[in-house]
């Protein structure tokens, strides 16, 4: 009986792994609003029952897509031993830029559309926005950076926090409303080096 359920198991997280590897592959071709669940169904090489099984929605789909490493990103960085602050936090938006670009131009600009107005999720069992956890994770990102000496105890690590998360989205914007050509990951390092360094340089333990 345990090797039975082992086996749906696998079977289960196998048609899930389908569904979304599908998914990823008709919206690099085709607008979100025009694709289907029978798409996804069919190719994946399911039933369209079983998307049911694992999705509400076809827009739900794009919530667990955009899943990607976010949530770890920040404890990365933090783990960074003999990286400055500048550095972790070049790192962090690069990657941060790079995941969402990976996902492609018609995914990223329906999770826009998703929560503009915020839907929650559960994370570490707490029910939270998306903008939340991401301010969240900058905030510990600095948190830690006044922790191991990196930054001065009066750093304004809140106001850092919304200003960092509001030029990661504006470039998420840019990249999807030049259809594009504007790439936020090619960004960041001037974003980084203009901007934050000269921000961040009055709070920066030398």
């Amino acid at each position: 009986m345990k090797q039975e359920m082992t086996n749906r198991k696998k079977a289960a997280l196998e048609t899930r792994r389908r569904l979304l590897v599908a998914a990823r592959k008709i919206l690099e071709k085709q607008d979100f609003a025009d694709v289907t669940v029978a798409d996804i169904a069919r190719e994946a090489g399911v039933a369209v029952g079983s998307f049911y099984v694992y999705f509400k929605r076809k827009e739900d789909i794009v919530e667990v897509l955009e899943d990607y490493d976010f949530y770890h990103l920040a404890e990365i960085v933090n783990g960074m031993d003999g990286k400055g602050i500048l550095e972790r936090l070049a790192y962090y938006c690069h990657e941060f830029m790079k995941g969402i670009e990976e996902y492609g131009l018609e995914i990223t600009r329906q999770w826009i559309r998703n929560n503009v107005a915020p839907q929650r999720m559960c994370h570490s069992q707490e029910d939270i926005t998306k903008y939340t956890f991401d301010v969240r994770a900058l905030q510990s990102i600095l948190r830690e950076g006044v922790t191991q000496g990196l930054l001065k105890a009066e750093t304004p690590v809140e106001g850092l926090a919304l200003f960092i998360n509001c030029e990661l989205y504006g470039l998420m914007l840019a990249w999807c409303m030049s259809d594009g050509a504007v790439v936020g990951s090619r960004q960041t390092g001037a974003f980084i080096a203009n901007g934050l360094a000269k921000v961040l340089a009055p709070y920066i333990i030398q």
